[in-house]
């Protein structure tokens, strides 16, 4: 089986598949499983949603970029900074208004909660929380690429299995650090960091040996279930983390990154068998292109829906058992026509959906403003 299918214009669809099914299951994570089983009994919530795109920036993490460090960091604090402090100070905004109208916790709009916080946590105004994830990626780019740079300053060849392990290190030592209850504030961005770093390296050495993963599916399949079934005998039920506050460790400190690349393997390999059918796909590739504004934008595409149903339980006689106040209060509140749980898929679809459209408008924004001539100064 070819380790890596590129097309004419060089764009790899296995990845780009990849991207959409992760950020489909972390919005999935967000409204109770989106309404339908994506193997979540073998691969919890959580565990490894995050670390599949870790796992994919570092596969696409190229040896030149460390020719020009200076641009490389420059291009991702355009890229991944920027935008995540507009978009808090639009949310900013968002929350003081819906504020004054009863919405959520009284949340103080000031320069430590649009500046500091983020970096901190990324939990402050409630809607855009998705975008915690962003420092932690931003940090580990940033770190990945200085650490080789100095290395190369003074020749000192990377051995990229000894690299993962470092990794992996101190992968386990966030895990301890957490697990010892130094999971708050400044430690918490440094427990999430390692955290994630393994599953960063991870991608690093798949992509230097691709080319070695042929296996049969069936014996692939069979090797990361058995392993995964026998985790879910010897604990009762396979083992699931919480990286967004780095909880629920335990004192193993190589449990977390076991489960974690379980995930990442087994839907790897889901992606590379579904690519020459659905790869392609517009739809598809819209998720995949826009996995950062559905990350920021999806639970206000939840709001919204709950906003309808709020409007359908007060002017019509349908929805009425529709709580009102845990829609003011819960930026996670489902409400489930019937109370039956497959209406959660229409959380899932109206989050991604919408994170979409938001992120069509403001390329056409863009563009137009592009167009605009140029002041004189």
């Amino acid at each position: 089986m070819e380790g890596k299918r590129e097309n004419k214009d060089n764009t790899n669809y296995v990845f780009k598949l990849l991207y959409a099914i992760g950020i489909i299951l972390i919005v999935a994570g967000h409204c109770q499983g989106g309404g339908f089983s994506l193997f979540y009994e073998f691969f919890p919530m959580c565990a490894f949603h995050l670390g599949l795109f870790m796992f994919a920036s570092g596969y696409f993490y190229k040896c030149e970029y460390e020719n020009n460090v200076k641009q490389y960091i420059l291009k991702k604090i355009k890229r991944l900074i920027i935008p995540l402090y507009l978009w808090n100070i639009f949310y900013a905004f968002v929350i003081y208004c819906l504020h004054s109208h009863g919405f959520f916790l009284k949340k103080a709009v000031t320069l430590n909660a649009i500046f500091i916080e983020p970096i901190l946590n990324g939990h402050q105004f409630m809607l855009n929380l998705g975008g915690w994830f962003i420092i932690p990626l931003f940090s580990i780019h940033i770190l990945n690429i200085l650490i080789r740079k100095i290395f190369k300053i003074y020749n000192i060849k990377i051995n990229e299995f000894i690299f993962f392990a470092i990794s992996l290190g101190l992968g386990c030592l966030g895990v301890s650090l957490a697990h010892a209850g130094y999971n708050h504030d400044w430690f918490l961005f440094l427990d999430r960091i390692l955290y994630f770093i393994p599953f960063y390296g991870l991608g690093i050495l798949y992509k230097k040996y691709e080319q070695y993963d042929k296996v049969n599916n069936l014996i692939y399949f069979s090797v990361i279930l058995a392993i995964a079934l026998y985790y879910i005998y010897d604990k009762g039920g396979m083992p699931f983390f919480v990286p967004a506050w780095c909880n629920n460790f335990t004192a193993n400190p190589i449990l977390p990154f076991i489960v974690g690349f379980l995930g990442v393997a087994f839907w790897l390999r889901i992606a590379k068998i579904l690519e020459p059918a659905i790869g392609k796909s517009k739809s598809v590739n819209a998720i995949a292109n826009n996995t950062y504004s559905i990350m920021i934008n999806h639970l206000s595409g939840f709001f919204i829906l709950n906003a309808c149903f709020a409007f359908i339980s007060k002017y019509t006689a349908h929805f009425q058992n529709f709580d009102m106040n845990k829609y003011k209060t819960d930026v996670f509140y489902n409400y489930l026509p019937g109370g039956l749980d497959q209406m959660l898929i229409l959380y899932l679809i109206t989050g991604i959906v919408f994170s979409i459209i938001v992120q069509f408008i403001l390329d056409k924004i863009s563009v137009k403003l592009k167009k605009l001539p140029k002041p004189n100064f």
